[in-house]
């Protein structure tokens, strides 16, 4: 179905474009990257060009390549058929020459060669006046390239074939260099050669961080009319957030495919979010060349990602034959709603860092460094722990004898040193008839046992009391403990070393 016929004017001086540009700000209409984008059927050049721009553009076999006062435009075409124009001087004698290139691969620089093909050229006509000329197999067109002057004729190209995707850029010269003007008109066209289309949402890219959105578009948009606000994107939930700013990447000719967007607020929580163009928007709109508003949305998943926590160098003792086992949290937590990955490294006494595995957890076989680098899951966000592993001789020192009532504060408590590295180590204490007169779960973790003074209720007498000790111990570990006897080795039986003795309380 054909288009209703659009009517666009341009005058060289002194009328503002109708039309986009489709090349760079600092050519104009007379180069190919300057070419003026058409978006009917019918267009009028109302005062011809007397330049032929900064750079001098081939222009065809028929015209010797050589470029005369010229216009550039290009379209692409929409619906495939056949292609048809008729280029009418406003002026019967006025002589104008034309050539069609594809440029769908090669662009303006391939003009000239085979990445953009020369498709059609007429340069027949005279002086004495010249008429309508262009492409019209029903106006007696024939073959693809015509003239030069009154020989190899006529004024009219068979009509071609077009497919739907091509792009093609016209160059119009004006031979006789006259100010008249002119028309162009390919309503005879079956094809359809202008973009009637809205601009959509082709994709998006969105950062780990989710603080860039990446939008391309299905095809470049007005650059001048882009604003933050012609964006908006929903959460499933029903979350709407907006962007603070918007940025069009490498724009040529004020069109820009591609744009950045940064969200005006934090992205609240992972889920199904829509970009979508927002009605009515402060800018108007994104618009293409073609004066079509942006139109429909793209759905997709935000991750949001929870940075992990690192800490500082934590030392981490151990004794000897002990297992230990470091946490990738630093005695803390990592956050919870986050995939993290682990990466262990250890730096020994020669100072070089070696990667030693991979886990939440790491048990040191040697002394040293061990650095964790914790990273979220997609990577994203990263963090480093370390723990300085230094293994001691952790003897357990068992004394016999307190003095808690001869008036000075010298060993007036039973106490075992050493027990503070091992948490849950429970004693209990007896007295000579077996009574129980103290005990605490955790021991190590205590100030001793200090009996009352003498005369206070509970006072314990002089006399010689027991004790019991359990403390827990990893299979396969050897705890040295000194005590009267000496030192002696103590092996766990079911994860617990069992000790007992006698403590003489003295006045």
């Amino acid at each position: 179905m054909r288009r209703e016929r659009l009517i666009f004017n341009r005058l060289v001086i002194g009328m503002t474009m109708c039309m986009g540009t489709a090349g760079g700000f600092a050519q104009s209409s007379s180069d190919c990257q300057g070419a003026i984008l058409l978006c009917g059927d019918f267009f009028s050049e109302e005062s011809s060009s007397f330049s032929t721009g900064a750079f001098a553009d081939y222009t065809g076999a028929c015209n010797g390549g050589a470029e005369f006062p010229s216009v550039w435009y290009q379209f692409t075409v929409q619906e495939p058929g056949m292609l048809q124009f008729v280029l009418s001087p406003n002026v019967w004698e006025d002589d104008y020459d034309w050539a069609l290139f594809d440029i769908t691969t090669g662009g303006c620089a391939g003009l000239g060669s085979f990445l953009s093909p020369e498709v059609g050229c007429n340069s027949y006509g005279s002086l004495a006046g010249s008429g309508p000329t262009g492409i019209s197999t029903a106006l007696g067109g024939t073959g693809v390239s015509n003239g030069p002057g009154d020989i190899n004729g006529p004024a009219f190209n068979a009509d071609l074939p077009v497919v739907a995707g091509s792009t093609y850029a016209l160059v119009v010269m004006n031979w006789t260099q006259s100010p008249n003007g002119y028309t162009l008109d390919f309503s005879g066209s079956t094809a359809s050669i202008y973009d009637g289309e809205a601009p959509g949402i082709a994709d998006v890219e969105v950062d780990c961080a989710l603080t860039t959105f990446t939008v391309t578009l299905t095809e470049p948009v007005l650059v001048t009319t882009l604003a933050a606000g012609d964006f908006t994107l929903v959460e499933a939930g029903g979350w709407t957030g907006g962007f603070a700013s918007v940025v069009a990447l490498a724009p040529v000719g004020g069109l820009s495919g591609q744009i950045l967007l940064t969200p005006s607020t934090p992205i609240p929580q992972s889920g199904n979010y829509v970009l979508s163009f927002t009605p009515g928007s402060v800018a108007g709109g994104v618009e293409d060349a073609c004066s079509n508003l942006g139109s429909g949305d793209f759905s997709m998943y935000l991750e949001v990602l929870t940075p992990p926590v690192g800490w500082e160098v934590l030392e981490a003792p151990r004794c000897t034959g002990e297992e230990g086992v470091l946490l990738a949290d630093g005695g803390g937590a990592q956050p919870e709603g986050t995939a993290y990955n682990y990466s262990w490294s250890w730096t020994g006494p020669s100072g070089v860092a070696e990667g030693v595995g991979e886990g939440p957890a790491w048990v040191p076989d040697e002394d040293g460094l061990y650095t964790v680098t914790v990273t979220t899951n997609p990577p994203c966000f990263t963090a480093t722990g370390s723990y300085a592993v230094v293994t001691e001789e952790c003897n357990l020192r068992i004394p016999n004898v307190i003095t808690p009532y001869n008036g000075d504060a010298l060993n007036a408590a039973f106490r075992i040193p050493g027990l503070e590295l091992y948490p849950g180590a429970s004693l209990t204490i007896f007295d000579r008839w077996g009574s129980e007169v103290f005990s605490h779960p955790d021991f190590g973790a205590s100030a001793g046992w200090s009996p009352p003074t003498s005369g206070s209720p509970g006072a314990a007498s002089e006399g010689t009391y027991y004790f019991t000790l359990a403390i827990p111990l990893a299979p396969g570990v050897t705890l040295q403990v000194e005590d009267v006897t000496g030192v002696r080795p103590v092996t766990p039986e079911g994860g617990w070393a069992y000790l007992s003795g006698s403590i003489a309380l003295l006045r």
